[in-house]
């Protein structure tokens, strides 16, 4: 084998196996998904752009046919979902919203209470009361009477459905019940109805609490029958000094005589 090998040794180089990549127009798929950008022998490779059925657009490297290395997922939003792929998995994300502001998975605080502010209050500053910015996006689009603005398309309460802001006839997604519910309560609709305060976004305050004195220990039997009879003679003398002050008053003139009252304590 020795022999062997040192007799071919030119012959059993190993030979580099790049295989080319070319350029071809777009390939639309029977999914309804459609290709643009480079192939090698194998598929899809190099860089691409590939559209979703509904609209969802990857742009960036793939390798045999699948996501591989650097690229973004563009939402019809606006969001980015931006990522680093190996063999079609998504190995490393990062979340850019359509105004620019980056999701944070450890410590997100953007619209949270106490702060609810948009990126772009975040930037200008926020607006002098009555002309607060409604949404994140200026201006506010308008909303076909009747739905919901739920921030990828419009709601209609009537089928259930989310459809898109562009094309009421496209239907995008189906929410569940419990996001159908949120949405009647907290996005804008048409006509604007009347919301008045909202205590749920207001932060919740607790008054300071006093801290009171500890009561004393119990008295013994006698010094409690004290206490008793000295509170009884002072609950006497403030209702003698009431009287003689409703009593002693100017009248015509003259002084309304001081009634005698006598009280009998036990002391």
């Amino acid at each position: 084998m020795r022999k062997f090998s040192e007799a071919h040794k030119e012959e059993c180089k190993t030979v580099s196996l790049d295989i080319p990549r070319v350029q071809r127009s777009m390939k639309k798929f029977p999914t309804g998904s459609q290709y643009e950008g480079t192939w090698d022998i194998l598929g899809m490779s190099g860089y691409g752009v590939y559209k979703f059925p509904n609209d969802v657009v990857y742009e960036g490297e793939f390798d045999d046919g699948m996501f591989h290395g650097q690229g973004d997922l563009i939402y019809p939003s606006g969001a980015i979902l931006r990522g680093t792929w190996k063999k079609g998995r998504l190995i490393e994300r990062k979340l850019i919203f359509a105004e620019g502001l980056e999701y944070s998975e450890t410590d997100w605080k953007y619209c949270r209470m106490p702060d609810r502010r948009f990126t772009i209050e975040y930037d200008n500053g926020l607006n002098p009361a009555g002309e607060s910015y409604l949404t994140a996006e200026q201006p506010p689009r308008a909303i076909p009477p009747g739905y919901y603005d739920t921030g990828d398309g419009f709601y209609d309460p009537k089928t259930k459905a989310v459809y898109k802001a562009e094309d009421l006839s496209a239907i995008i997604r189906s929410p569940s019940i419990r996001e159908q519910k949120w949405i009647i309560e907290n996005c804008r609709t048409s006509p604007d109805l009347p919301l008045g305060p909202r205590k749920d976004l207001y932060e919740e305050w607790l008054e300071p609490q006093e801290m009171m004195p500890k009561p004393p220990p119990p008295a013994s039997t006698s010094k409690a029958a004290e206490i008793e009879a000295q509170m009884s003679r002072d609950q006497d003398h403030e209702i003698i000094d009431e009287w003689t002050s409703l009593l002693w008053r100017k009248s015509s003139s003259r002084w309304l005589p001081r009634p005698i009252i006598k009280f009998e304590t036990s002391l």
